[in-house]
């Protein structure tokens, strides 16, 4: 599916999570970050969508689950192999989270 991340996540008590990733997964979310504000400015001013903007949106939206270690939830309908494509992402420790080595 993707190229993995180095990003460890802890799940600590108390409903708290600890992130340690490289300095060039944070700064892709930095752009990713700047990219959003792009979008929704471009949307703001000209009450419309272009298909740029869009596309900085789609790579956002795969940047944060790569570099955050979200995972896709599995789907029933392959046996539990896979994630939904459409599907929304979950946590890395959910019970129906994709596992490692799946598409």
């Amino acid at each position: 599916m993707y190229s993995g991340t180095d990003t460890k996540v802890t799940y600590l008590k108390n409903d708290t999570v600890k992130l340690v990733m490289s300095m060039d997964d944070y700064r892709t979310l930095l752009q990713g970050n700047i990219d959003l504000k792009s979008a929704v400015e471009m949307m703001h001013e000209c009450h419309t969508i272009y298909l740029e903007d869009l596309g900085k949106l789609d790579t956002l939206e795969w940047r944060m689950a790569r570099v955050l270690g979200f995972k896709r939830k599995r789907s029933p309908a392959t046996g539990g192999d896979g994630g939904y494509y459409y599907g929304n992402y979950v946590l890395s420790n959910h019970v129906h989270a994709e596992k490692e080595g799946k598409a």
